[in-house]
Protein backbone atom coordinates (compact mmCIF):
# COMPACT_ATOMS: atom_id res chain seq x y z
CA UNK A 1 0.00 0.00 0.00
CA UNK A 2 1.45 3.60 -0.76
CA UNK A 3 1.91 6.05 1.91
CA UNK A 4 -0.89 8.39 0.28
CA UNK A 5 -3.07 5.33 1.00
CA UNK A 6 -2.53 4.85 4.48
CA UNK A 7 -2.38 8.24 5.32
CA UNK A 8 -6.62 8.86 4.24
CA UNK A 9 -7.54 5.31 5.46
CA UNK A 10 -5.88 6.18 9.12
CA UNK A 11 -7.92 9.58 8.88
CA UNK A 12 -10.98 7.63 7.59
CA UNK A 13 -10.57 5.61 10.39
CA UNK A 14 -10.39 8.60 12.99
CA UNK A 15 -13.60 9.46 11.76
CA UNK A 16 -12.01 13.19 10.70
CA UNK A 17 -13.26 15.21 7.87
CA UNK A 18 -10.22 15.84 5.70
CA UNK A 19 -10.73 19.88 6.27
CA UNK A 20 -10.59 19.68 10.07
CA UNK A 21 -7.51 17.18 10.01
CA UNK A 22 -5.61 20.06 7.45
CA UNK A 23 -6.37 22.77 9.93
CA UNK A 24 -5.23 20.71 12.62
CA UNK A 25 -2.17 20.21 11.16
CA UNK A 26 -1.43 23.56 9.38
CA UNK A 27 -2.27 23.21 6.08
CA UNK A 28 -4.88 23.60 3.19
CA UNK A 29 -7.59 20.85 2.96
CA UNK A 30 -6.08 21.63 -0.91
CA UNK A 31 -3.13 20.38 0.04
CA UNK A 32 -3.74 17.23 1.98
CA UNK A 33 -5.97 16.48 -0.57
CA UNK A 34 -3.10 16.16 -2.55
CA UNK A 35 -1.26 14.13 -0.03
CA UNK A 36 -3.84 11.41 -0.22
CA UNK A 37 -4.37 11.75 -3.66
CA UNK A 38 -0.43 10.51 -4.47
CA UNK A 39 0.31 13.74 -6.11
CA UNK A 40 2.39 15.40 -3.25
CA UNK A 41 4.94 13.59 -1.27
CA UNK A 42 4.66 14.80 2.50
CA UNK A 43 7.30 15.61 4.45
CA UNK A 44 8.42 13.62 7.61
CA UNK A 45 7.36 16.82 9.63
CA UNK A 46 3.80 16.71 7.82
CA UNK A 47 3.26 13.45 8.92
CA UNK A 48 4.26 14.03 12.45
CA UNK A 49 2.26 16.77 12.56
CA UNK A 50 -0.31 14.31 11.02
CA UNK A 51 -0.22 11.66 13.44
CA UNK A 52 -0.49 13.86 16.44
CA UNK A 53 -3.58 15.13 15.10
CA UNK A 54 -4.84 11.95 14.32
CA UNK A 55 -3.59 10.59 17.53
CA UNK A 56 -1.15 7.66 16.30
CA UNK A 57 2.42 7.50 15.98
CA UNK A 58 4.11 8.42 12.92
CA UNK A 59 5.50 4.96 12.02
CA UNK A 60 1.52 3.75 11.48
CA UNK A 61 1.23 5.32 7.97
CA UNK A 62 4.31 3.00 7.01
CA UNK A 63 3.40 -0.35 8.29
CA UNK A 64 2.22 -1.64 5.13
CA UNK A 65 5.10 -1.15 3.34
CA UNK A 66 7.31 -4.22 3.84
CA UNK A 67 3.96 -6.78 3.72
CA UNK A 68 3.49 -9.16 1.40
CA UNK A 69 0.25 -8.04 -0.69
CA UNK A 70 -1.49 -11.66 -1.18
CA UNK A 71 -3.62 -13.39 1.48
CA UNK A 72 -3.88 -10.46 4.18
CA UNK A 73 -6.67 -8.26 5.00
CA UNK A 74 -6.52 -4.96 3.48
CA UNK A 75 -7.80 -1.75 3.63
CA UNK A 76 -9.57 -0.34 6.95
CA UNK A 77 -10.30 -3.49 8.82
CA UNK A 78 -6.20 -3.73 8.42
CA UNK A 79 -6.01 -0.32 9.62
CA UNK A 80 -8.07 -0.45 12.68
CA UNK A 81 -6.23 -3.67 13.85
CA UNK A 82 -2.84 -1.85 13.19
CA UNK A 83 -4.79 1.40 15.34
CA UNK A 84 -5.85 -0.90 18.26
CA UNK A 85 -2.35 -2.31 18.39
CA UNK A 86 -0.63 0.80 18.32
CA UNK A 87 -2.98 2.28 21.26
CA UNK A 88 -2.85 -1.19 23.29
CA UNK A 89 1.24 -0.04 23.14
CA UNK A 90 0.84 2.96 24.00
CA UNK A 91 -1.10 2.87 26.83
CA UNK A 92 0.67 -0.26 28.69
CA UNK A 93 3.51 2.57 28.65
CA UNK A 94 1.93 5.20 29.98
CA UNK A 95 1.77 5.27 34.22
CA UNK A 96 -1.33 6.13 35.83
CA UNK A 97 0.17 10.21 35.61
CA UNK A 98 0.25 9.55 31.67
CA UNK A 99 3.93 9.59 31.14
CA UNK A 100 5.53 7.40 29.12
CA UNK A 101 7.80 4.97 31.52
CA UNK A 102 11.49 4.97 31.37
CA UNK A 103 11.84 8.39 29.80
CA UNK A 104 12.03 11.42 31.40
Amino acid sequence: MELSNAVKLIRVASGKKQKEVAEDAGVSSNYLSLVENGKREPSVGFLRKLAKVLGVPVGLFFAWEDRPQHGRVTGIEEMLKLVTRAQATILEEKDAKGRVRGRR
